[in-house]
C-alpha cells in the first residue's frame, strides 16, 4: 500500500516539505491563501510562484486524484440517493451527471478500441505486404526454374 502510495504520488514527493503542505492545505478549499500562506510562514510572492510552476501543479493534480479515490464510493451512493430525491430538479442533475460520467467512460473505452483497431488493421497490412513479398519472390523462383528447365529451340520462339 505504502509502495503504490508513493508511486501514485511520484511527483507530489519530489516537492520539498513546504510546497507538499502547500498543495495538503489547498485540497479541502476552506482556507484562504492568506491563511495558508501565514500557516506557511513563506513570502505571498513564493506561494504565488509555486503555483506557476508546471511540477507544483502535476503534484498538485496527484494529490487530489489520490485523495478523491477515497471518496468516489461515497459518492456514488450519494448520487443514487439522490435519484430518489423530491425535487424534480435534483434528480434530473443526479441522472444528468451520472450519465454524462459514464458516458465519459465509454467514450474512453471506445477510442482505445479505435486505436487497437487501427492498430491491428496495420499489422495486418504489413503481414499482407510481407507475404506479397515472399509470393513475388517464389514466384520469381519458379520462372527462373523454368526458363533454366526450357530448351534453347524454345526459348528464342517469341
Amino acid at each position: 500500500m505504502a509502495k503504490e502510495k508513493i508511486r501514485d504520488l511520484a511527483t507530489f514527493y519530489e516537492l520539498p516539505l513546504k510546497q507538499r503542505k502547500a498543495i495538503m492545505l489547498m485540497f479541502p478549499g476552506n482556507l484562504t491563501q492568506e491563511k495558508i500562506i501565514a500557516d506557511l510562514q513563506v513570502a505571498s510572492s513564493t506561494f504565488y510562484n509555486w503555483k506557476t510552476h508546471e511540477q507544483f501543479r502535476k503534484a498538485q493534480q496527484e494529490y487530489n486524484h489520490y485523495m478523491l479515490i477515497d471518496l468516489t464510493p461515497e459518492a456514488i451512493v450519494t448520487m443514487r440517493k439522490l435519484l430518489n430525491a423530491k425535487s424534480e430538479m435534483v434528480r434530473f442533475n443526479a441522472a444528468k451527471d451520472i450519465l454524462d460520467r459514464s458516458m465519459t467512460g465509454l467514450e474512453d473505452a471506445q477510442r482505445r478500441k479505435t486505436v487497437a483497431d487501427a492498430k491491428i488493421a496495420e499489422s495486418k497490412l504489413a503481414d499482407l505486404e510481407d507475404d506479397k513479398d515472399d509470393q513475388m519472390d517464389a514466384l520469381a523462383n519458379m520462372m527462373s526454374k523454368l526458363a533454366k528447365n526450357v530448351p534453347k529451340d524454345d526459348q528464342n520462339d517469341d
